[in-house]
């Protein structure tokens, strides 16, 4: 209203307005109250601890990144939603559950104006990123996926900040286009990594974040590194699973199907040099040898450390699968060890039940095959005997991570992971210098057909959820 319009009226030049818009013009009343509600419940669960990603929670509309989402779906705090599948149904893309991408963000530890990096696109995580480094900050978005690509974009221009660029390109590759002076000052990878591309410690900032969930062993871990020269330390892990990359870094791991294609061994991280499956069938047809290892765990207590420990430092490591109700393998998914045409797994069994899941109670046994199993259900025994006396209770190592090709003597004490890009180095808590070995390099050539020649942080787990002992649930994607 203009003064002097209307005779009478005070000059005032403004009047204030009782009425305040939602958030988001023109959003539904529901997207609004969901998204507190999703915001609340991962800020409870500790994984938004910052005021800058709490605010990005609250502000920014999940449900546009998610259109095919019905907005319950889109704003569950927990679950991750699928976005694209390939022709066999397999998930490809896909928008992460909040609070990993909370957990994921927080780890970068970034400041507004800064410029990041991330690699697998969706458009959502994008936005928060954005959000977290305010007006004068940029995040670069790249995907393999052109149709993946295409949609963040859509996305981002009808619901974003407009300092988001999604870009086309292989994500192993980084962006090199883009990198400013200097380097990024974070890089965030939303796929599970068999390695750590060269490209990603390359175009990083020196004292900058790498947030990547790392495969070791074929079980993914959120690994904030930071990196100081060629070198990327590791300062806080969190279980989690994603879906995996479709770039040429990508991998299959080797596997050979034994008795008939009910068991499915596998090497997520190469197939050793020296592995022979030639003896393995005859090895499933004898009897099966157990032992108890006498470490025993409460019902809901995580042992993901085990898993990455007995990956690291056991020779011969492998991965079994199986189907539900198999005789010959007890569980779907096991750790196992391969060795002189025998193998072995470990496996929690239930030693006493109890009302509350919590209290009950579950004791590591090995069970074994072949004329070695008994040597080896041995060896793994102590190494599980191991973790419960030094690691159980002191979480993940210091990890670092140097570049492939790093001579032995440049490196520092522990045990090592070779990948093709990286070499890891795990400085377990009690293990001895004679202890402490290279696991061999992997050779991806050999046949596989049977017949033929203490940390910086405590490990994190999802808000509200338990770890039930067989502990092989995938997170989010």
């Amino acid at each position: 209203m203009w003064p002097g319009v209307l005779p009478g009226l005070p000059p005032v030049h403004s009047y204030p307005s009782s009425c305040a818009g939602p958030p988001v013009p023109g959003e539904p009343a529901a997207a609004t109250r969901l998204r507190a509600r999703m915001t609340e419940a991962v800020i409870a669960g500790g994984w938004a601890p910052s005021p800058r990603v709490q605010t990005a929670l609250r502000e920014v509309p999940r449900h546009r990144f998610l259109p095919e989402a019905p907005l319950e779906e889109a704003y569950d705090d927990y679950h991750y939603v699928v976005t694209a599948r390939d022709s066999t149904g397999a998930a490809v893309s896909s928008v992460s559950a909040a609070w990993t991408q909370a957990d994921m963000i927080e780890q970068l530890q970034l400041e507004p104006g800064m410029v990041v990096l991330e690699v697998g696109s969706g458009g959502y995580n994008a936005e928060l990123l954005a959000h977290v480094l305010g007006e004068r900050g940029r995040v670069v978005t790249v995907d393999v996926d052109p149709r993946v690509v295409d949609r963040t974009k859509r996305l981002c221009a009808e619901a974003g900040s407009g300092r988001v660029t999604a870009v086309l390109g292989d994500g192993s590759l980084g962006a090199p286009a883009y990198v400013p002076a200097g380097g990024f000052d974070g890089v965030i990878i939303t796929h599970n990594a068999a390695d750590v591309a060269p490209a990603w410690r390359g175009q990083l900032a020196d004292g900058a974040r790498l947030v990547v969930p790392l495969e070791i062993g074929g079980y993914a871990r959120s690994i904030a590194l930071v990196c100081r020269g060629d070198v990327l330390h590791a300062e806080h892990w969190t279980y989690c699973g994603f879906v995996r990359d479709r770039g040429a870094a990508a991998r299959t791991a080797p596997a050979v199907h034994l008795a008939d294609g009910a068991v499915t061994m596998r090497w997520e991280d190469g197939l050793p040099t020296d592995a022979d499956t030639s003896e393995l069938e005859e090895a499933l047809r004898g009897p099966r040898h157990e032992i108890a290892t006498g470490v025993v765990l409460p019902g809901e207590y995580s042992f993901e450390t085990l898993q990455i420990y007995a990956a690291t430092v056991l020779p011969g490591f492998c991965r079994l699968a199986a189907p539900e109700g198999s005789d010959l393998v007890a569980r779907q998914d096991v750790a196992a060890i391969t060795a002189e045409g025998s193998l072995a797994y470990f496996t929690p069994i239930k030693i006493h039940h109890a009302p509350k899941p919590a209290d009950s109670r579950h004791e590591f046994y090995i069970h074994a095959y072949g004329p070695a199993g008994p040597a080896l259900a041995e060896r793994f025994a102590a190494c599980v005997r191991d973790w419960d006396e030094h690691v159980r209770e002191e979480g993940y190592p210091p990890m670092t991570v140097h570049p492939a090709g790093t001579p032995d003597e440049h490196l520092p004490p522990g045990d090592v992971l070779d990948k093709p890009f990286s070499r890891l180095v795990f400085p377990w808590p009690g293990r001895t210098s004679r202890q402490l070995r290279q696991l061999p390099s992997s050779s991806r050539e050999r046949d596989l057909t049977p017949g033929r020649s203490r940390p910086h942080r405590r490990a994190r787990r999802p808000p509200g959820r338990t770890f039930a002992p067989q502990l092989l649930l995938r997170y989010a994607a």
